[in-house]
């Protein structure tokens, strides 16, 4: 059996044979000046089977790798900004649209209106997470200018068109959906290998200006030691989460990597199962057994405490909760008629509580379930784990857990519906099966309030009722943190959003 030094160096020497193969093609063409090229690395790449990115997840890492790019983005302040777009306005429950007039794709065809409600349009049809404007009417007014009419009152259209599904693709020129989207962002797909790997260069059609770098690349990474041992080794010049383990030693020698973290909307959170946990007073031992402040501590640096889905500084992150209280935890079980049995668990008519906990290992959740697997056995509880590679096509879908763990950005249109509305709502989000009436009448008046104050009171209202409910428990902000070897710059590292990493500015400096 190998050694763990072992298997660290046989990871590298596979990561490093990946790569030198990837940049092979690259450097073969070049001249005497070496091209430079950012290499970065993905935990989740296995799962990108596709570079379209109206479809699924993928456009998040279309996003994060510069490919492609939508109407409008959030800025550093977490402002709705027009980007492809010039500007919006409003009439009822019209919207219009206007777009750049310099906008092209990386064909050097030009964005149009036609083009640009032909992308909606096809978003809303194949992409889940799209549903803010499946109901949408949308109209060319010009070649540079379309309207969006919805059914009812809706203010958040602009956030919406924030999100990666809403990007921008020549649907016309684009051969390969899959493969070779024709898109708008200062890179363009070279090659892809899914799962593997994929090779970008500059878009020398660029609509926004100079592009520094020559190109991209992305590889697959099969876990946090090896993207952490690529990183050190060179192999790797920026990614975005590394482990509390890597932050200590990366933020120890500044002169070889930069590490920036920023408060950010990526919430760690799990739900339990409304269906094969039914007794709230035991959902709420459970909760009690488990102190969310550990995890802050566990995770240095990393993230940032919460009570809800936000972070307590927004206007919709303040509820409150019973918190950490296993003694009253011991009460409400032991009023269910469970004894501690020789094992040390809380048991009933010879069967222990016996807790299935769903996650995946990215982002530190291997961590975290850890600790919480310890508070639960320190109440009474077992809890057994299981780890899979893909939550969303498992746990998160099929609701098979009595505790599933999870880790998503609430808040990435700088709007809390997009959150609520996942778990509550209903969908392979809504995966501990909740299903309050109230909760989905406060989201329904969320849907269309245009004041941002009673957005706030009705957002804070939805997660009262799931805390109250003992239906999910909020453990953690994760912070975006970006790290860089020295010399790469501008990796939208004060950005809050994680979708956008590599860009026009993004360079390599010697």
């Amino acid at each position: 059996m190998l050694s763990k030094k072992s298997t660290y160096v046989s990871k590298c020497l596979i990561i490093t044979a990946a790569l030198l193969s990837v940049l092979a093609c690259s450097l073969c063409s070049a001249s005497t000046e070496q091209p430079k090229v950012v290499r970065i690395g993905d935990l989740f790449a296995n799962t990108y089977t596709s570079l379209d990115p109206q479809k699924g997840s993928f456009g998040w890492y279309t996003s994060t790798i510069g490919l492609s790019e939508t109407l409008f983005r959030i800025d550093d302040s977490y402002a709705v900004v027009p980007w492809l777009a010039e500007s919006a306005s409003v009439d009822g429950t019209t919207w219009t649209i206007k777009l750049r007039d310099n906008v092209c794709f990386s064909d050097g065809s030009k964005l149009t209106s036609d083009i640009a409600v032909r992308c909606i349009e096809r978003a809303n049809k194949v992409n889940e997470k799209s549903r803010m404007l499946k109901d949408a009417s949308l109209a060319v007014v010009d070649e540079k200018t379309f309207t969006i009419s919805t059914p009812k009152l809706l203010p958040t259209v602009l956030n919406e068109l924030c999100n990666v599904y809403m990007a921008m693709v020549n649907l016309d020129t684009s051969k390969d959906l899959d493969n070779a989207p024709v898109c708008t962002g200062p890179f363009k797909v070279d090659k892809f290998d899914p799962g593997v790997f994929v090779r970008l260069v500059r878009n020398d059609n660029y609509w926004g200006g100079k592009v520094n770098l020559d190109g991209v690349e992305g590889l697959y990474v099969a876990d946090a030691d090896t993207l952490s041992l690529a990183f050190q080794n060179g192999e790797i010049d920026a990614y975005i989460g590394p482990t509390t383990n890597d932050l200590s030693i990366f933020s120890a020698s500044p002169e070889k990597y930069n590490v920036v973290a920023i408060p950010a909307s990526r919430l760690y959170y799990y739900y339990l199962s409304m269906e094969r946990i039914p007794d709230k007073n035991l959902r709420a031992a459970i909760n009690m057994s488990i102190n969310s402040d550990d995890v802050c501590i566990l995770l240095a640096g990393l993230a940032s405490p919460t009570v809800g889905a936000y972070g307590t500084g927004t206007a919709y992150g303040k509820i409150t909760k019973h918190g950490f209280d296993p003694v009253e935890a011991k009460k409400l079980i032991e009023k269910l008629g469970y004894t501690i049995d020789e094992n040390g668990y809380y048991a009933k008519d010879g069967k222990e509580i016996e807790l299935d906990i769903a996650y995946y290992a990215a982002r530190s959740i291997d961590k975290i379930v850890l600790l919480m697997q310890e508070q639960l056995r320190s109440v009474g509880i077992k809890a057994n784990l299981r780890v899979t590679e893909d939550p969303d096509g498992t746990y998160m879908s099929t609701g098979d857990f009595d505790i599933g763990v999870y880790c998503m950005t609430a808040n990435p249109s700088a709007d809390p519906y997009y959150f609520m509305e996942r778990v509550v709502g209903g969908g392979k989000y809504t995966s501990g099966r909740y299903n309050n009436a109230r909760a989905k009448k406060f989201l329904e008046q969320l849907y269309s309030e245009p004041v941002a104050a009673q957005r706030a009171k009705l957002a804070i209202a939805i997660q009262q009722q799931i805390v109250d409910d003992e239906a999910m428990g909020f453990l953690a902000i994760l912070n975006k943190t970006t790290v860089m070897r020295a010399g790469v710059v501008n990796c939208s590292e004060r950005n809050p959003i994680s979708f956008y990493f590599l860009n026009a500015e993004t360079a390599l400096n010697d």
